[in-house]
Formats: structure tokens, sequence, C-alpha cells
């Protein structure tokens, strides 16, 4: 096969890769730029919720702050039994996570240094000691720092002011009266093991909070400052505990360096991807520089992959459509060749069933008319009986045979109706007698009243679909004793319904009821049958434009229900 007729041959299979592999590609580049957006927007967001969460924190320090200072504000004096008592009421470890103490250290003259140290033994603190360079004209050893336990005692009398970095942030609270963050520091209560990096936040403390208007005032009115020290890896790791999903690194100041690292949210490597964040931080007169990356956890692990699931379920679509539209070019004439064959069978299967009826019905009719004559002769009763069931029989077959002369001529569409107008009454009580006549075993009862109406139908068509609805009405409820008939009459429609106490039949069978040769499942085999009736039935009501409906319960019975349209009517 050279190209030329490949191409004509599998031209729709080659049409059909071309545009579900354009497709795919398309789809593909959109949802990724389009998940790429979308996480970009989710990450801007969730760095801002994080850097929200450490300046509200930060806050929250301040006001603790706030409050110390205001102990002070309305206290003569305050005791190291005060500042216990107030900072234990805090709960610090409970309602803020992550600080490592709340202290006050004095602002004092280097002369004053024994006198602090006498007043300190006093207060119970025997081996109280200043500990500083003692270089600098004043010194702010720390006298109270709760909870006074643990790391907390290497800073007991500390002098924060002979060291150069925690001196800056308290001058600058001392100038400004205002809350300072000290640069990256080594807290004095690290031990040797699990060093962190740390940093302060203080508060001055004036003597005469109301004489600090101006800078000077300040200066010469500095009792101390309250101050609360942090390591911040503790810290950090309590602010940012929802925020797994990012990696977080925040450096003192603006430049980004092994030196300034303050913290780092995991001990790895900074994670290589697409997606980042610098965030200038400026709290309290101290600027951090905030990088963050998104981690493993970061979005969904369904919309990560999204758009390469897409790509690789697209191809694989259009690898398996090219594939069937390969097989189904292959089988197209197979399959054509098949479906003509399937009709040249149905169709000989209905000029075989058209034959074979006409073929019994004319034997048929000789048999009928021989048993009719021996019927006439003088026989036993017990021989009349026998001749009765035979005749019996005779005219089931004869049924038979005229159904399936119908079938035929429905498949032929040869089934010719006699149009002329009658009354309605006339169909529904002959109809009933008919039936009646043939079986005794039940009641028919008309439940309604007849509407006086004139119908343009094939009478004998139609009395035939509605005996046939009756006589299944009474095969089928074989413990019941009454069929019903309902007659009614709407702006649309005429209705005939028929109603038994039978055995009902299943929703699935239903679906199926009017299909032809079928039979619902579960049935006895004593209720006989080749699923005729109901066809036949059904298709007469639709060549009169009408249909015929069917609501049952198992176990409770049946109703069919004859809707014809008021056109085929004329109201008398």
């Amino acid at each position: 096969m050279d190209s030329r007729q490949f191409l004509k041959n599998y031209y729709p299979a080659l049409l059909v890769f071309v545009c579900l592999t354009s497709f795919t590609v398309y789809s593909y580049l959109e949802l990724a730029n389009e998940t790429k957006a979308r996480r970009e927007k989710m990450f801007e967001q969730r760095i801002s919720r994080a850097t929200d969460v450490l300046k509200t924190r930060i806050t929250d320090y301040i006001q603790i702050l706030k409050g110390c200072q205001a102990l002070f504000y309305a206290s003569d004096s305050v005791t190291t039994k005060d500042w216990k008592t107030y900072v234990e009421n805090l709960s610090l470890s409970t309602n803020y996570p992550g600080i490592q103490a709340v202290a006050f250290a004095k602002y004092i003259k280097l002369k004053e240094v024994s006198t602090l140290e006498k007043h300190m033994n006093l207060e119970g603190h025997f081996e109280f000691k200043v500990s500083s360079t003692f270089e600098n004209e004043y010194l702010t050893p720390i006298i109270y720092i709760e909870p006074f336990s643990g790391r907390n005692l290497r800073a007991f009398g500390y002098d924060m002011y002979s060291e150069s970095l925690r001196r800056e942030a308290m001058y600058r609270a001392l100038s400004t009266g205002s809350p300072s963050l000290s640069r990256k520091v080594t807290l004095v209560q690290e031990t040797d093991a699990d060093v962190q990096p740390g940093f302060l936040l203080y508060l001055p403390v004036y003597r005469n909070p109301l004489s600090i208007k101006t800078e000077a005032d300040r200066k010469n009115n500095i009792l101390g400052f309250v101050y609360n020290p942090f390591r911040a890896y503790d810290l950090m790791h309590a602010v940012f505990k929802s925020f797994s999903d990012i990696h977080i690194e925040i450096y003192d100041g603006n430049e980004i360096s092994a030196e300034n690292l303050l913290f780092k949210s995991q001990d790895q490597p900074t994670p290589t991807t697409d997606l980042s964040a610098l965030v200038n931080f400026n709290t309290a007169g101290t600027q951090w520089r905030i990088a963050a990356y998104p981690t493993d956890k970061f979005g969904s692990s369904i919309e990560k992959r999204e758009p390469g699931l897409v790509l690789f379920f697209g191809l694989a679509i259009t690898a398996l459509m090219v594939i069937i539209s390969i097989n189904i070019i292959k089988n197209k004439a197979r399959v054509v060749e098949e479906l003509k064959l399937s009709r040249e069978v149905e169709k000989k299967k209905d000029e075989f069933i058209g034959i074979a009826s006409h073929e019994l019905k004319t034997p048929l009719t000789s048999i009928k008319a021989y048993i009719q004559l021996l019927e006439r002769a003088p026989l036993r009763d017990n021989e009349r009986n026998f001749v009765h069931k035979v005749l019996g029989q005779i005219k089931k077959l004869n049924n038979l045979i005229a159904d399936l002369l119908d079938v035929s001529k429905i498949q032929a569409g040869s089934l010719q109706l006699n149009i002329q107008t009658f009354a309605l009454s006339d169909l529904i009580t002959e109809s009933i007698e008919i039936v009646s006549h043939i079986h005794s075993s039940h009641q028919i009862v008309l439940t309604s009243e007849i509407p006086v109406v004139q119908v343009n139908g094939d009478k004998f068509r139609l009395e035939q679909a509605l005996t046939k609805l009756l006589g299944n009405a009474i095969k089928y409820s074989p413990g019941g004793k009454r069929v019903y008939v309902a007659v009614a009459e709407t702006n649309r429609e005429l209705t005939i319904e028929v109603k038994d106490e039978g055995i009902g039949i299943s929703r699935e069978s239903q679906k199926r009821i009017f299909e032809k040769f079928y039979r619902a499942e579960g049935l006895s085999s004593a209720l006989s049958g080749l699923g005729m009736g109901l066809f036949i039935a059904s298709e007469i009501v639709s060549r009169h434009n009408g249909r015929i409906s069917v609501s049952s319960i198992p176990g409770e019975g049946s109703a069919f229900t004859i809707h014809l349209p008021k056109e085929i009517s004329n109201t008398a």
C-alpha cells in the first residue's frame, strides 16, 4: 500500500491523532499556566498570613511589656515577690509559647553597683552579683527575671549595657520611649548544648512617665527596662507551627548570609523550587529579611501533578482513539456486511413466520372442521369432553397463528387499519363481553361511566388490543377474582385503564414489557405465552397515535392504560 492509498484509507485516524494531540498539548499548557498562577497566588497569601502571624505575636509581646511597665507606674515600688506574682498570672507557657522570660533590668550608674547588690541581698538574693565589664558609665543589670529557674538563672545580675548590640537596642528604646528589638545575639541563658540565635525586645520604664516629652527628659528620667529574651528557634517554631507547607528563613538585617541567619524552619538545604518570596519585615526599630519557599506539603499533590496527568492521560486517550479508529476502519467492511446479513436474516425470519402462519392456518382450519363434525356425532360424556379439550387447544393454536401473522404484518409495515367512526361504549362493552365469555373465572368490573364519545379508528384492531390487555389481566392474576376497567376523558386524551390483582411486574421488566417476544423473568411455567400480545397491542395503539403505559407493584397487581389522543374522537 503506497502512502497516498494509506492516507486515503486512514485519513479519519490521522485526523483523530492530530486533533486530539493538539487539544491535549493545548490543555496541558493552559492548565500548567493556570496551576502555576494559582500556586503563586496561594503561596503569596500563605506568606502574607505567616508574616501577619509573626507581627501579631510580637505585638502581643509588646503588650506584655506594656503591662509590666504599667506595674511600675502603678506602684511606689516593685519587689521580687510582686514581679513573680505578676508574671506567673500571665501564664506565659500556655498563652504565649516561645517566650524565654519576662525580666527587668535597672538602669544605674557605675558607682551604684554595690548599693544595688546590698539591696538585692536584703530581698533574699544573697548570692546576687552584677556581671559586667564595668567599662561604661551606666549599667543595666538584670534584677527581676521570671521564670526564675533553669537557663534564666544564668542571666540574673548580667549587665546588658556591657554588650554593644544590646546597648544599641536599649539606647534606642530609652531615646524614643518605644519598644526596641535587638539585633541577632547569643543569649546569656545559652549553655553548651542546643545553642540558638537569640534577640531581645525592650521597653523603657521611667521614674515619672509624665515627664518624658523630650529625648533629654527621657534620658534623665530612665528607671530601667522591662524586656523579653527570645531563643529564635523556640519562638519561631511556636509561631509557625501551622505553616509546615512553607520553608521559612529569617535573616537579621538586609543581607542574606549564614552570619545573619536567625531562624530556619527546616534543618535541610534551601529547597530548589519555582516559587520563592523575599519579604522585608520591620518591627520595633529592627529589620529582618524573610525568605520563604514551598515545601512538598504545599498545595495539593494532585494539583501539582495535574498538568502532567492531563498530558499523560490525554496522550494515552489519543493513542487509544487512534487504535480504535484504525480498527473501525479495518472492520468497517466486515461490520457493514454483518449488518446486511443480519437484516437479511431478520427479513427471512419474518418471511418464514408469515409463510409458516399461512401454511399452518389451512390444515388447522380443516382439523377444526373435522372436530366440529365429530362433536355433532353421538358421543359418550367422556368422549365429548375430550373433543371440547381438542377444540380449546385448536382455538389456542388459531390465536397463536393470528398473532404470528399480525407480528409479520407489523414488521413488514403492511398492517392495514380500517378507519371508521364508532361509539367508544361499543368498543368497551363488546371487548368485556368477548373476554368474559372466554374466561369465566374472573369478573370484569366497569368502575366508571363510559363517556359518550364517537371514535375514529379501526374498531376491530382497538378491540383486539383491549381484549389482549383484559386477557393478560386475567391470565396473570390466578389468585384474583376481579379485573377492573376504568374509562376517562380529559381535554387532551381518552384513557382506558385495565387493572388486575395479580402477580405484578418488576421495575426492570416494565422497561421492556412491550418488546417483541419479551416475557418477564421469573414467571411460572404454567403461565404460557410467547410475548407477542403486548407488542401487538402497543403497535395497534401506536398506529392510532396513542400509547400504552404500565404501572405495577410486584405481588399487588398491574395497571395497563391505553392513551388515545382526543383528535381521533368526536363528542356526540
